[in-house]
């Protein structure tokens, strides 16, 4: 009964106080509203348990490499960890790969997985139609089968229960369906169209443990086992294998990560650092609310001490200051939410690739939950952080004094406290984002080593070879042919493929060896970035000829094999020495099978990765790859005369005209290509400038409140002063000075937090230190700013008050 006699309190209070509730419940709005949102992604992304069954004993296992700390698995080194360990209840593996769907229509590339046969139930998932994948369909010999994704089953078959037995054809080989996958089923961070066996494909890859198809080795701790023990045992394991296979494998570990962990790992940082940033955020607004509610007890003392003088206990006048925090915190989470849920569209489309594909972001109870937690600790700061003066003085004293009567020393250096807190944060905030969007800058004027303006390019799957051996060479012949096409276009004026195109992050590494130059051991192995490419490739990148010439297409089967490299691998492997002319081979030691391909170019240095150094790369003609190693996928570039949009069709009509089964893939200009590498920095910098932003208004808010009130409180005191001859421009800088002095202490704190915590920043950065001076300067200035114009308004109220009329109110 006493807390709806207190909420009744509460709400007429602050009736009579309508310009303080609005204030405080809009400032609160914002820092939940802003800390809904950003924990609404981070808990999809980063918290939400994954949809398997006993999610937190899966792991991933990797190996790593001496250059490479994660590397997927090989065949071979897979299937013996299967074969060895004793950690894991089951070990299986799965492989994202893209096929090609015919005859049904428009050729399609459609994403995929190839799973081994019991990964599907070790994660319990079943099917929502016919059966799984079992360990029977996973053999060398076994029939082609697949399970369809529920995507596909409704888009491709309208959901009909007798797609069970029907066929669909991937890669010009035909699978019998044998169940559809259930909806929202992902793996991987994909939600697959179709999943296959990997037993039938995997029987025919090389007997070589360097070779890395993309295989990810996902196991099942056993009860009992802890990470640690298991890591322990595959290190074991991987280091036994090493020696073992000394001449081809390169794992000289195994890495073992919790699966959720492996998956964010990438964006786990960025979203941390933003979740802190709300925070900060929020404690501001809290701490501006907080001076609010002190105010507001200062100026109530009368109205307590009379009530405490009549019977009121201490906890009855806390639990009536609590309950009247909790009204304001939890009209401000309601605003709070509402807002969140407002603002998530434009998040998530200013988030754009930026979060792991499928992530479904959405205000559930959780995150709810989290709201009505912060608001409710909000509200019991606001009640306790003015209580504490409750009884600091004598009723008797309390009582005998005028309305203007001055609040405590003690409070004072609350409140004083308070704004320097919100100062440093913000601070903290600002040079966080200037940060960022200097690194952003650093990364747009980063030299890419190629002219990415008027190219159109678009990836094109190689097509599926035959069982005859003749097939490999007529898919390279399609690429030739309709290379030849393309460049007979109006408004093409060079046109050209490569396994990965420049800037897309992607790429492969391979061992290598001089001729005259073998490795004593396997400490001596080097390896390089290994691309295919044809003719035209260098020209239509504009690319720069350093020395030799660039691919012809003469460069073919049954020519002298030949190579390309880029100034870094001169730099690392010849030094001062002309590399023209020496020969290399693919492969850690010499090998007689292998060709011995001649330097006949070195090529400027090409950027794969905004954020990496220029590498070590070797460019090898297409066809000629074909030989050693079976191109697996190629991309189609084209230098245009024209605007590059204007050609897609013609694109597409080449294509078809050339290969009516053959798929074009995320046709799209070079310049877009390149932008995708920009979307996560750009997000980090667009929140964190507004939250900056945010944080600062806030702060400056709470500035001139402060001082403001401080003024008001002194008005007795700057009377006399201008009565005894006090100028009005010595009020104005008395009062000014005040507030610098609270300014510059909150600068000094947050610089030292700056310098202290900036070093969790440095693997987000590009480019930029993370206690960059300039930088610093900059937000020390902005904060300066907005702080001294939060002074301004009252150091002249101050200075312009009138001496009679203050004298006798007082």
């Amino acid at each position: 009964m006493s807390l709806i006699k207190d909420l009744q309190f509460s709400l007429r209070q602050l009736r009579k106080a309508k310009v303080f509730a609005v204030v405080a419940v809009v400032t609160l709005a914002l820092g939940i509203g802003c800390n809904t949102a950003i924990f609404s992604v981070f808990y999809s992304v980063l918290l939400r348990p994954l949809p398997f069954s006993d999610p937190d004993r899966l792991v991933i296992v990797s190996e790593r490499a001496t250059n490479f700390p994660t590397l997927s698995a090989s065949w071979l080194n897979f299937k013996d960890w299967k074969a060895q360990n004793k950690s894991f209840e089951e070990f299986e593996a799965t492989r994202v790969v893209t096929m090609a769907m015919t005859g049904s229509g428009q050729p399609e590339q459609i994403p995929g997985q190839m799973i081994s046969g019991n990964l599907l139930p070790m994660l319990g998932v079943n099917t929502v139609a016919g059966r799984t994948i079992s360990t029977v369909d996973d053999q060398p010999a076994s029939p082609a089968v697949a399970l369809l994704g529920y995507g596909l089953w409704q888009r491709s078959f309208g959901g009909a229960e007798n797609v069970i037995g029907q066929t669909i054809t991937l890669d010009r080989q035909n699978y019998t369906v044998i169940g559809v996958l259930p909806q929202r089923f992902e793996l991987l961070q994909q939600a697959p169209d179709f999943v296959v066996a990997m037993g039938p494909w995997a029987s025919k890859l090389p007997d070589d443990r360097s070779w890395h198809p993309g295989i990810n080795a996902v196991a099942r701790l056993k009860p009992g086992v802890s990470l640690s023990q298991a890591r322990a045992e595959m290190s074991t394991i991987a280091r036994r294998l090493y020696a073992q296979h000394s001449t081809d494998n390169i794992a000289i570990d195994a890495v073992v990560n919790p699966m959720q962990a492996q998956l964010v790992s990438e964006i786990k940082p960025a979203l941390t650092m933003l979740l802190g940033a709300v925070i900060f955020v929020l404690l501001i607004a809290c701490g501006n609310i907080a001076n609010l509610m002190l105010t507001r007890a200062t100026a109530r003392q009368r109205e307590i001490a009379i009530r405490m003088s009549l019977g009121a206990s201490d906890w009855t006048i806390i639990q009536q200051l609590i309950v009247e925090g909790l009204v304001l915190s939890l009209t401000g989470a309601v605003i709070g939410v509402a807002l969140a849920y407002l603002l998530m569209p434009s998040l998530l489309h200013a988030a754009g690739g930026v979060l792991p594909p499928g992530t479904e972001v959405h205000i559930d109870v959780r995150v709810l939950l989290f709201s009505v937690i912060l608001s409710i600790c909000a509200g019991v700061f606001f009640g306790i952080a003015p209580a504490g003066h409750i009884r600091m003085r004598e009723l008797r004293a309390v009582l005998n004094e005028t309305e203007r009567a001055g609040s405590s020393k003690r409070t004072k250096l609350l409140r004083n406290g308070l704004v320097v807190s919100e100062i440093s944060l913000a601070l903290l905030l600002m040079m966080g984002a200037g940060l960022f969007v200097r690194s952003l800058n650093r990364l747009s004027a980063v030299n890419l080593g190629f002219s990415d303006d008027h190219l159109l390019v678009a990836d094109l799957p190689v097509p599926p070879a035959g069982t005859a051996p003749a097939e490999a060479h007529r898919n390279m012949d399609f690429y030739e042919n309709t290379l030849r096409e393309l460049r007979e276009l109006p408004g093409v004026k060079f046109a050209a493929a490569s396994s990965f195109l420049p800037v897309s992050g992607r790429g492969s590494v391979i061992h290598f060896n001089i001729q005259g130059r073998p490795p004593r051991n396997p400490a001596e192995y080097v390896m390089a970035n290994y691309r295919v490419a044809s003719s035209e490739y260098f020209q239509a990148l504009r690319i720069p000829l350093i020395a030799g010439r660039f691919i012809e297409d003469s460069d073919r089967e049954g020519a002298q094999p030949v190579v390309v490299i880029n100034e870094a691998m001169v730099k690392t492997y010849f030094g001062d020495q002309s590399p023209l002319g020496k020969k290399m081979q693919l492969g850690a030691i010499p090998d007689d099978t292998t060709p011995w391909m001649m330097v006949v170019g070195v090529v400027g240095n090409v950027k794969q990765s905004l954020v990496t150094d220029m590498p070590t790369e070797m460019y090898v003609p297409y066809r000629q790859a074909n030989e050693v190693l079976p191109v697996q996928t190629m991309s189609v570039v084209m230098r245009t005369e024209v605007d590059p949009g204007l050609l897609v069709p013609n694109l597409r009509a080449t294509v078809r005209k050339t290969n009516p089964d053959q798929p074009v893939v995320r046709i799209r200009t070079m310049e877009e290509n390149v932008a995708q590498n920009f979307s996560q920095p750009q997000f980090r910098a667009l929140l964190l400038l507004i939250f900056a932003g945010l944080a600062l208004l806030i702060a400056a808010v709470g500035v001139y409140g402060v001082m403001a009130y401080s003024t008001a409180q002194r008005s007795g005191e700057m009377a006399i002063r201008m009565a005894l001859g006090c100028s009005v421009e010595r009020i104005f800088t008395l009062v000014l000075t005040d507030g610098l002095r609270l300014i510059l202490i909150g600068v000094g704190i947050g610089t030292a937090l700056t310098l202290v915590l900036g070093h969790w920043l440095k693997s987000l950065l590009f480019g930029v230190s993370s206690t960059d001076a300039l930088t610093l300067l900059g937000a020390i200035a902005v904060v300066m700013a907005a702080g001294m114009a939060a002074t301004l308004l009252p150091a002249w109220r101050a200075s312009r008050v009138q001496i009679a009329a203050i004298i006798r109110e007082n």
